[in-house]
């Protein structure tokens, strides 16, 4: 009885001792962004301001306390360009205290000067994303946002400017979390590259983005203000002369700059930017081509100009105004005008056989100049509210219109022995879209928790009007050609309602997704009256999972369902003769691709960077391909069709560092298998694919002297299949040397751009597809050696360094 006694009160004891310790927890976030801050800095004290405990957040803003007894206590809150925050709080016997979310503002206080010396992190992981510093990619100054993401660890840009993530070419732009309706390079076109401060690769969204996007989610974090005052920043470019001759009819043009600007007092903070990039390309083509139909069997190779001639310009503004603790809006404007020339001036050479007998029945040389135009204006304007109800629970609410003025031309001609004019033809279009985006979302910050509920609405629409003209007679008696000639109305909208839970332990983050969609699409041909609706429900469920393993290791785990849906382009039925070999078309009745993928990954910290393996596989339903079947002798039918399945399993290498005080390196490099099959339009049989594909981006950085800098950047993708064929292998490499003047205010660089590297075939990128009545191989030949000059201004510092005049006692009674 005794004992039973002792144990009993020693179990009462320990169940009281525990009683009397309790855990607080919280998450820091940024008052106007309301992004999480990692690494801020936190400070426990006791009633007497004694600091009994202190630890920084982690990647994704979290902290927790425990162990602690009854009595008042306070948070002190510090982080680099952000005002200190108090927060007070008392235990009185609870076992948990969740503070919620606490907002910090930036600081109040802008300095004259400042020298810091530090190293940044070019790369950061988390379950669902990898971020990438953009200063660490010098190659890209000058350029634009799409020069950056083609160096990151698993991305590619074909000579097309088809991006494309771990061998994926369905991809998704946000810009500081935003979407549009248009597609990945255009966005990434309009935004300088001195504009963009940090890139996020989210390799397996959770439930609130967007499901489309087989390869994920590419994110563009533009720079903004960190303390109050006025900063501008000012960079100009110009291209040297070209170095290699491609008989061009046209020199190129190579100039632009761009001006970007932070502007923050108290509550109010604006940012904006200003560019203009003309950026020419010479260019050359060899192709070879024969089609077979019954008994004939011809061959058209042909060679000749290239080029493109292209400019783009915008503007783009954000406001953020913090009305008071609980409310803050948000304003963002983008303006944007993007042109391109593309001059296609061939020679063909062509022979037409009978294969029975090896019987030559005609010859023909002929001259197809051509000239694509494509060009347009794009507005966006996005507004978000966001009500913080209580520590717990937060609203925000978002609209974005879009508009975008897309329109063109192909002007086609076939001329004999530079007289006899065979044939004129003139495509031209015009495609206007419009598009608009609500979402109401709730955050529910519950103990170590958050749990993100949302609805959010998609609608866009395009209204298409495409003419086709042709005569035999030259080039002023062009007639409307019916059967190529028409209009269609095309309109997308999607309902989705989605909910994420957010879960954190002490060396785990898991986060748990479930959205669910209802899409329907709607095709109108205005002059045959045809239709041809589509809609489907779909779920798609997310898991993402990170957990510190120890001694600087951390182990991801992450899965998702995700769709590629149809563009109107790829739907769009009226053919268009974009040059005197193809005739391209749409299929209104092509489906969307919905892929399944799944990864597991390592990262290590190091003491100066980090590195990462990722493990992935990938399974497609409906995979889009784009074939060709012979429409006639001499011309190639180019259409869009859905394959079968198509898979693929691989794995990414990367990282980032300074082994050296004065040199910094990337790398990453992805390599998979790539398998497709399916039945291609009307060919009876299944073809299939399928090969090892990989791709090596590098660079290296060194600092010399004391203001000079130099570098090395190189992306290479392999050969790589597709359904009918095989796409060669693409290498640019890249050469930088930078010089500081007056402490860094002015900085000056040069870049040589598609370094030649004797027969490696820089920038240059041969496509062949083939099937019993026709092959087909074109090497496309791009600008090499390109030489440009970059001036970048910081106009803010460079005031300082100048020390020019100012009003002292004004500004004090002003």
């Amino acid at each position: 009885m005794n004992r039973f006694f002792i144990v009993c009160c020693f179990l009462f004891i320990v169940e009281f001792g525990t009683a009397q310790h309790s855990r607080v927890s919280g998450i820091v976030k940024d008052s106007l962004s309301t992004t999480p801050i990692p690494y801020a800095s936190i400070g426990l004290l006791d009633n007497n301001n004694q600091v009994i405990d202190g630890m920084i957040t982690d990647t994704a803003g979290h902290f927790s306390f425990s162990g602690l007894k009854n009595g008042k206590y306070s948070l002190t809150i510090k982080f680099i360009g952000y005002g200190q925050k108090k927060t007070m709080f008392e235990i009185k016997g609870q076992k948990s205290i969740n503070l919620g979310t606490i907002f910090i503002s930036n600081a109040n206080n802008s300095l004259e000067q400042v020298m810091v010396n530090a190293v940044i992190a070019g790369q950061k992981h988390g379950s669902d994303r990898q971020t990438y510093q953009a200063s660490q990619y010098k190659n890209a100054i000058g350029g634009t946002a799409l020069d950056i993401v083609k160096n990151l660890p698993s991305a590619t840009v074909d000579a097309n400017g088809n991006i494309s993530m771990r061998g994926n070419t369905g991809v998704i732009v946000l810009i500081n979390g935003k979407p549009s309706f248009l597609d990945p390079a255009t966005i990434l076109n309009q935004i300088a590259a001195n504009d963009v401060s940090e890139v996020e690769y989210i390799t397996s969204p959770t439930a609130q983005f967007d499901p489309d996007g087989k390869g994920g989610i590419i994110n563009l974090k533009t720079k903004k203000s960190v303390a109050n005052g006025f900063t501008w920043v000012l960079n100009l470019q110009g291209g040297l002369p070209s170095i290699d001759d491609y008989d061009n009819l046209e020199p190129q043009k190579r100039f632009g700059g761009d001006i970007a600007f932070q502007y923050k007092k108290n509550r109010l903070e604006l940012n904006g930017s200003a560019n203009y990039l003309r950026n020419d390309n010479a260019g050359f083509r060899d192709g070879d081509v024969n089609t077979i139909i019954g008994d004939r069997q011809t061959f058209f190779p042909s060679k000749g100009e290239r080029s493109f001639d292209k400019y783009n310009f915008g503007i783009r503004l954000n406001s953020a105004y913090e009305v008071t603790d609980k409310h803050s809006v948000n304003l963002g404007v983008l303006a944007s005008r993007r042109f391109q020339d593309r001059v296609a001036d061939i020679h063909y050479s062509n022979r037409t056989i009978r294969p029975s007998t090896g019987e030559e029945i005609s010859t023909t040389n002929y001259f197809n100049p051509n000239l694509q135009n494509k060009q347009g204006e794009f507005y966006l304007l996005d507004f978000s509210y966001q009500y913080k109800i209580n520590a717990a629970h937060t609203l925000q609410l978002g609209a974005m219109y879009e508009y975008a003025d897309i329109y063109g031309s192909t002007k086609n001609g076939n001329i004999e022995n530079s007289v006899d004019t065979v044939q004129w033809t003139h495509n031209r279009y015009t495609n206007p879209l419009r598009g608009l985006r609500l979402s109401l979302q709730h955050s529910w910050q519950l103990e170590n928790a958050t749990l993100l509920t949302g609805y959010q609405l998609r609608n866009d629409s395009q209204k298409g009007n495409f003419e086709y003209y042709a005569s035999e007679n030259g080039r002023n008696s062009l007639q409307l050609i019916p059967e190529f000639t028409g209009k269609m109305n095309a309109s997308n909208r999607v309902h989705a309602l989605f909910s994420q839970y957010d879960r954190e332990f002490s060396k785990t983050q898991l986060s748990l997704g479930l959205r669910y969609e209802y899409y329907q699409r709607d095709l109108l041909l205005l002059h045959t009256g045809q239709e041809y609706p589509y809609s489907i429900h779909q779920l798609y469920p997310t898991f993402n999972l990170i957990h510190d393993v120890g001694t600087g290791w951390s182990w991801k785990m992450a899965a998702a369902r995700r769709v590629q849906r149809n563009n109107n382009f790829e739907l769009n039925p009226i053919p268009e003769r974009e040059h005197s070999e193809t005739l391209e078309q749409g299929d209104p009745e092509l489906l969307p691709e919905f892929t399944t993928n799944v990864e597991t990954g390592l990262v290590k910290k190091l003491t100066a960077g980090s590195l990462f393996l990722n493990a992935y596989y990938q399974h497609t339903k409906n995979p889009i391909q784009r074939v060709n079947a012979v429409y006639a002798d001499t011309i190639l039918h180019r259409v869009f069709t859905n394959a079968d399945r198509a898979s693929r399993y691989g794995f990414e290498l990367g990282g980032e560092g300074k082994p050296l005080s004065w040199l910094r390196i990337n790398g990453g490099l992805n390599l998979y298998n790539y398998k497709i099959s399916g039945q291609v339009l009307d060919y009876q049989e299944v073809r299939a694919n399928q090969d090892w594909v990989h791709s090596i981006n590098a660079g290296v950085q060194a600092d010399f002297l004391k203001s000079w800098s130099t570098g090395i950047q190189v992306n290479y993708l392999s050969e790589r299949p597709t359904v009918q064929g095989m796409d060669s292998k693409f290498i640019t490499p890249h050469f930088n040397l930078s010089k500081g003047f007056l402490k860094g205010a002015i900085m000056a660089q040069l870049q040589w751009q598609f370094v030649e590297l004797g027969n490696w075939g820089v920038n240059e990128q041969r496509i062949t597809t083939f099937s019993s009545d026709f092959y087909t191989t074109t090497n496309y030949i791009y600008e090499k050696n390109i030489f440009l000059v970059n001036l970048n201004f910081n106009l803010h510092q460079l005031n300082q360094v100048l020390k020019l005049p100012k009003s002292e006692f004004g500004e004090k009674e002003f």
